[in-house]
């Protein structure tokens, strides 16, 4: 039997209705693209008319090819059909979309492509079946009065979602900021900075060790110095505690912690540190920073301007402050420390034009950041360790297992990224150092 013949079982309907759903898809996807990126037009208003488009494409194949046993025979039973596929299929693709891509972008802080793809599938199973139960069910042209039921139904179901999509603001334009930095937020961090801080001057006065790594039982932190040495980067998540060993709740935020550890061979302490402490635009230079400066330099600190970019499904762009305190421990060992006085995201208007966004009152996607260095003196080069601690917008439970996955992995690529370009930077000025040394 055909895909195609009278009565095909429920799975042919259903990869016939994801056939067609997949060229939808590409017409909804490719609209949207057009309707933003060429035209201009808001991502929600764009996303409203790519599915309305998408709907009239594929009702027609639905009739033709999905359903086409149930083909109806009388222009106005299609019409019929094609008013009831918008009141339900096609609202709730429409309401669906603009909810869920909302929830996408602004809470979990996906591309709107990509939000927009999320929201199809979450769709799908739900329109199949409204379409074979309802839509297109056998027999309906048979019965105008089953036809005028089907639509109070549908005219019901249309109302219902409607109400649901104006009460979440979907049909208004979407202006306002979307988090808010609050007090007990920060109140969190600052304790969550005070405890790390407190663990950092303790390990850095002990007589156990110096770096971080040193400071777990001996057979992980022997594993994690031999990984260093051969030239690996290892990357940990930390968990920050209080006094009492409990972790530190964060209301209405999350605090990022990583830890990883470069090995940079043959290359003296001095010469690193003195790059720390008297960094050029080349010391700076990485695939995250978009442009930077020293503002000011005293004994003992400096205060720097950093444009950062932080890209992963969604771009987001800051000017930033910090202020860079640093000193030796010994001769062969040497910390520093960079708290984030100012971090701005950029809202880019129309051509180059940018406006920064009120510090507390964006996105949430980067609140609070600071890090810890430190430097070691050891046989053959220098290991550079690295904590970070960055604070941002909680995610709504119910995305969080989707979303905590790419968070991990965006701040393990940036720590490891990070590592990456110091090493590969410090390794080219010291040759050039050194070439300059002996000419």
């Amino acid at each position: 039997m055909s895909i195609t013949s009278r009565t095909p079982s429920i799975v042919k309907r259903w990869i016939v209705f994801n056939l067609v759903g997949t060229m939808g898809i590409l017409v909804q996807m490719g609209t949207l693209w057009v309707l933003d990126s060429v035209v201009h037009i808001h991502y929600l208003v764009a996303t409203a008319l790519a599915v309305e488009i998408a709907v009239l494409h594929n009702f027609i194949w639905h009739e033709r090819w999905t359903w086409a046993d149930r083909a109806a025979k009388r222009t106005g039973v299609v019409l019929s059909r094609l008013l009831c596929f918008h009141l339900t299929n096609g609202l709730l693709s429409i309401a669906g979309n603009l909810f869920l891509t909302r929830i996408f972008v602004e809470k979990a802080g996906y591309h709107y492509m990509h939000a927009n793809a999320l929201a199809i599938g979450a769709c799908a199973i739900l329109n199949f079946l409204s379409g074979d139960r309802f839509v297109f069910r056998s027999g309906r042209e048979h019965s105008l009065k089953g036809d005028t039921t089907m639509i109070h139904k549908s005219k019901g179901i249309a109302a219902l979602l409607f109400v649901i999509a104006v009460s979440s603001g979907l049909f208004t334009p979407i202006r306002a900021y979307a988090a808010d930095l609050h007090p007990e937020t920060v109140k969190a961090w600052n304790s969550s900075v005070e405890a790390t801080e407190l663990r950092i001057a303790g390990e850095l006065s002990s007589q156990k060790g110096f770096l971080a790594l040193d400071f777990q039982d001996s057979s992980a932190s022997a594993k994690e110095r031999q990984e260093v040495l051969s030239g690996q980067i290892p990357i940990k998540q930390v968990s920050i505690q209080n006094a009492g060993g409990k972790a530190i709740d964060v209301p209405d935020g999350m605090i990022h912690h990583w830890r990883g550890s470069v090995f940079i061979p043959g290359v003296p302490l001095d010469f690193i540190f003195s790059r720390v402490t008297n960094p050029g635009k080349e010391d700076m230079r990485q695939e995250d920073v978009l442009d930077s400066r020293v503002l000011e330099s005293e004994p003992g600190q400096l205060r720097l301007y950093l444009k950062l970019q932080r890209s992963k499904i969604i771009t987001v762009v800051y000017n930033t402050e910090h202020l860079v305190r640093y000193n030796w421990q010994g001769l062969s060992q040497a910390f520093s420390s960079s708290t984030a006085t100012k971090i701005s995201e950029i809202e880019r208007l129309h051509g180059n034009t940018e406006m920064e966004k009120p510090e507390g009152h964006d996105r949430g996607f980067l609140w609070r950041l600071n890090s810890y260095w430190r430097y070691q003196q050891v046989p053959g080069g220098v290991i550079v360790e690295c904590e970070s601690m960055t604070l941002s917008r909680s995610i709504p439970p119910i995305f969080e297992y989707l979303v905590r996955p790419i968070i991990n992995e965006v701040a393990r690529e940036s720590m490891h990224r990070t590592l990456q370009s110091l090493k590969v930077r410090i390794l080219q000025s010291y040759s050039l150092h050194a070439a300059g040394s002996r000419t």
